[in-house]
């Protein structure tokens, strides 16, 4: 029997990096470019220390711990979400939330009264995510409603996010089918037409602008996004921050714009907004390029360290860390892959078993933040070539003259 060659990845490359962790990785790597030391746990909780230990940040999925528990949770709730934008007077399409159960009819008497194409999405949970665009006629609503009608976590595009609302309803079931509860909630809104625009905002200031061909959810890998943040009018900017600050204690996230001009004033046009999440979503930005993919993580963290009074050195793109992973189910199959890819990126250091009843490995990675950021993310995501770590940590130390990546 043959055995495949583990095939080398590009961590400069946006498909190489999936959507749910790109945030977090962003905000890492940046953390180890400013001399911070790392800890990573599952699900993209990140903690960051100065090297004397006398500050901390910490992050979850790219969200800095100064957005508040309720802020995100007013934002993965569509239907408070859209109460608060109204009340601070931002313009977000015509929609309405409904239940899968009896509610049914009344959705579909409401598509009829706002018009075909509508857009349909989950009431509550991740934003952007398993929204149904261009929903043409009641055969197509039918078919988004018995995707929704599937159990969130049994979906292809479910992402478990450590924090905000959980479902604690228990399933119902259809015809031998295990379903959502009859109470499970959806979203309609009307599918306004325009231009496409994805915005970051950050400490109450848009940070940057990407115009998309299609909404994020949308996406195929290979449509690529157009940074318009230079041409995209002021009060549009102005509009993304006013819908971020009408959500109370968020204090980064991402605002998704449909307007006829992008150039031009939103009151001399139409303007909605039609999404907006307490993540960064910056795999926009990682569509038009990986610059300015990591210029967003970098200025969240920034001012999240601005928020703490915290002074960051100037960023490095080359460092040298010493390298902590434990509880690796698989030790000396994880530190035979880690060695092969440290080296395929040209890091170099080293790395070895140091117990195995604890599953713990430790060395030193040495070279672009970049890519020992994307070494450690994966691991603990249980995607690097299958393996994976409940805890990586990384702390920087000064740089050895190692010529190349070993196994001791």
């Amino acid at each position: 029997m043959s055995v495949e060659p583990l095939q080398m990845p590009d961590p400069t490359a946006s498909s190489q990096l999936a959507a749910p962790i790109r945030d977090g990785h962003e905000i890492h790597q940046a953390a180890l470019r400013h001399g911070l030391n790392v800890v990573l746990y599952p699900r993209q909780v990140l903690m960051v220390t100065t090297p004397d230990g006398e500050h901390e940040l910490s992050f979850i999925h790219g969200i800095p711990q100064s957005s508040t528990l309720a802020a995100v949770t007013y934002a993965q709730d569509k239907r408070m979400r859209r109460a608060h934008l109204e009340r601070a007077g931002v313009p977000v399409p015509r929609g309405a939330t409904f239940s899968v159960g009896r509610g049914l009819n009344d959705a579909k008497n409401f598509a009829e009264r706002i018009g075909y194409p509508i857009v349909v999405k989950p009431a509550m949970g991740d934003n952007a995510i398993e929204t149904f665009h261009n929903v043409l006629d009641e055969d197509q609503f039918d078919r988004a409603i018995d995707y929704l009608r599937t159990p969130p976590t049994e979906r292809d595009t479910f992402v478990r996010s450590a924090y905000a609302l959980t479902e604690l309803r228990e399933p119902g079931e259809e015809e031998g089918r295990v379903v959502v509860p009859p109470g499970y909630r959806f979203l309609i809104e009307e599918q306004v037409k325009g231009e496409y625009i994805r915005i970051l905002v950050v400490g109450g200031e848009a940070r940057s602008a990407v115009l998309l061909p299609v909404p994020p959810s949308s996406m195929e890998s290979s449509e690529a996004g157009q940074d318009v943040f230079d041409e995209l009018h002021a009060t549009a900017r102005q509009l993304a921050a006013d819908a971020i600050r009408a959500v109370p204690g968020l204090t980064v996230g991402f605002v998704d714009l449909v307007v006829t001009d992008h150039r031009h004033p939103v009151a001399d046009q139409h303007a909605w907004v039609v999404e907006l999440g307490e993540r960064p979503g910056l795999s926009a930005q990682a569509s038009v390029s990986g610059e300015l993919s990591q210029a967003g993580g970098a200025s969240i963290l920034r001012h999240h360290a601005g928020e703490r009074s915290i002074d960051l050195p100037d960023p490095q793109d080359d460092v040298a860390v010493e390298f902590h992973a434990a509880a690796v189910p698989d030790l000396d199959g994880a530190v035979t892959v880690i060695a092969e890819i440290a080296r395929s990126m040209e890091l170099s250091g080293y790395i070895e078993i140091t117990d195995r009843v604890e599953g713990i490995a430790d060395g030193v990675l040495q070279g672009p933040a970049q890519h020992i950021a994307w070494l450690a993310e994966m691991l603990v995501d249980g995607t690097l070539a299958g393996h994976s770590a409940m805890l990586v940590e990384e702390r920087h130390r000064e740089r050895q003259e190692l010529d190349t990546f070993t196994v001791r």
